[in-house]
């Protein structure tokens, strides 16, 4: 969720800087043309593992990258973080490499190699050059079959984990994201923070993490994307050498509770005494990635906030002063995945911000996005396709997404047809199935007893000193 907030939010201030709120209404959008995702080739080996082959030939370079599908949504009921300390330990030595010796290595071939994990997956991404294709493979097998999870690589870790975390639960945005995936999300592992919490991250220890990796890294749920200088046949041999040998296993199914139960709106208020401004959420629950009305939820994102010219910069920002920018954006997931809006505004003001907010929520359920909203939404999303698909790691990127949400062989190639052919009609549908302003969940990060009374017309409002957050329990509060 904060990966896509911050990007959004750079672009709408950049944007509004620019005074574009004068501009005309877009022309039609341009003829598709013939900018195709390029042709590759797919085969899986004994042990399960999908590869994915395509060759781009511009530069001797070459783009690998791993993923597996497990991540955060797997972690030990009660101990959020055990995936994301796996993934950060990767490159902190193996069995027959120690993390100096791996750092070295790396470095002077002039390639590189990162590891992370997020809610569903753990990536191991590589870039070097086409020569030393071979010994990234080496390198990056040898991190996932063999990684020594040392003990003292693990208490730096925690350290480390212990000390950014605690920094992030002094920021009003954070904690306002964090609440709002928990409120959605209820006990879920989709409502807790991939990173662990301060109460789960000094539990995660050795045995837990060589449990997750023991189980959960398997080549049956993981995909090689190699893309690059090299043939087919090259990719498919290397492929071959250096991950035929990587064990299949029988992976256990996550353990998830249900989702929490949609019965009017919640409204969760966390005080920070003093503040000057509110850090406000608005979201929903909406259908999966894989579900083929994702596609209409991307073109009700942009015609509510996906950039600066959307409604709710324009009612918020441009029309009214309130803030200094206010957009929307979706987090996406296997299960269902979240639609909600953005933005902060001056203590007195939040009321009025959030009612605003409210009202264009309600608005994509009334009535159909004009033309020219959905003209300009379609041109966005379809113009900026090639631009997503330049470099060789930007085409692993979209193979393994692909993998990783089971879009279909077809996918990439009909990815732009399937944006120009969703209608206004569509957008209305959706929007009056899954988005609802009397029970989207509200948070709120500020000065509560400054603004309390202006907003309990919204509803019961559930207030919650920052001291006693716990993103853990039930109630967000704290027993201690």
């Amino acid at each position: 969720m904060r990966y896509s907030k911050w990007a959004l939010r750079l672009a709408i201030l950049l944007l509004a800087a620019i005074g574009f709120a004068q501009k005309p209404e877009p022309p039609d959008p341009p003829p598709l043309g013939k900018v195709d995702f390029p042709a590759y080739e797919t085969r899986t080996l004994a042990n399960g593992l999908t590869v994915y082959a395509l060759e781009h030939r511009e530069q001797p370079v070459v783009s690998i990258r791993l993923l597996i599908g497990a991540g955060a949504a797997n972690d030990p009921a009660g101990l959020p973080g055990v995936a994301s300390f796996t993934a950060g330990l990767l490159r902190q030595g193996t069995a027959a490499r120690t993390a100096t010796q791996l750092a070295e290595t790396i470095d002077q071939t002039g390639g590189s190699i990162e590891v992370s994990a997020d809610m569903e997956s753990t990536t191991i991404a590589a870039g070097f050059l086409k020569e030393h294709a071979g010994l990234a493979l080496e390198l990056m097998a040898d991190m996932i079959r063999n990684p020594a999870f040392d003990e003292k690589e693990i208490e730096r870790l925690r350290q480390q984990s212990l000390s950014g975390l605690s920094a992030q639960m002094e920021e009003p945005d954070f904690i306002a994201d964090a609440v709002l995936e928990a409120v959605l999300y209820g006990a879920h592992p989709y409502g807790r923070l991939e990173s662990g919490t301060l109460r789960s991250i000094p539990l995660i220890g050795r045995k837990e993490i060589v449990s997750f990796h023991q189980n959960h890294y398997a080549p049956n749920i993981s995909v090689l994307a190699i893309v690059g200088d090299l043939s087919s046949k090259e990719i498919f041999e290397l492929a071959e050498r250096h991950f035929a040998g990587w064990q299949r296993k029988q992976v256990p199914a996550p353990a998830n509770p249900p989702f929490p139960k949609t019965n009017g709106r919640r409204v969760v208020a966390v005080d920070r005494p003093g503040s000057v401004q509110t850090e406000i959420r608005v979201g929903q629950r909406i259908v999966p990635r894989k579900d083929p009305d994702y596609f209409k939820f991307l073109l009700a994102n942009l015609v509510l906030g996906g950039s600066a010219e959307a409604r709710l910069n324009q009612k918020l920002r441009v029309e009214k002063g309130l803030t200094y920018g206010a957009f929307s954006s979706i987090g996406p997931r296997k299960g269902p995945s979240s639609f909600y809006a953005v933005t902060e505004t001056r203590t007195e003001k939040t009321a009025e911000a959030v009612n605003l907010v409210l009202e264009e929520f309600n608005r994509l359920r009334l009535s159909e996005p004009t033309p020219p909203e959905l003209t300009e939404a379609k041109t966005l999303i379809i113009g900026g396709f090639p631009l997503t698909i330049e470099l060789p790691s930007d085409l692993g990127t979209r193979l393994t997404t692909v993998f990783l949400y089971d879009l279909g062989p077809d996918y990439l190639k009909t990815y732009r047809d399937r944006i120009a052919a969703v209608t206004a009609a569509d957008v209305l549908r959706v929007s009056k199935e899954r988005l609802s302003a009397q029970d989207a969940p509200i948070v709120l990060v500020g000065d509560v007893g400054a603004f309390k009374a202006s907003i309990e017309k919204l509803g019961k409002v559930e207030v919650i000193p920052a001291a006693k957050l716990d993103l853990e329990s039930p109630t967000l509060v704290s027993k201690d």
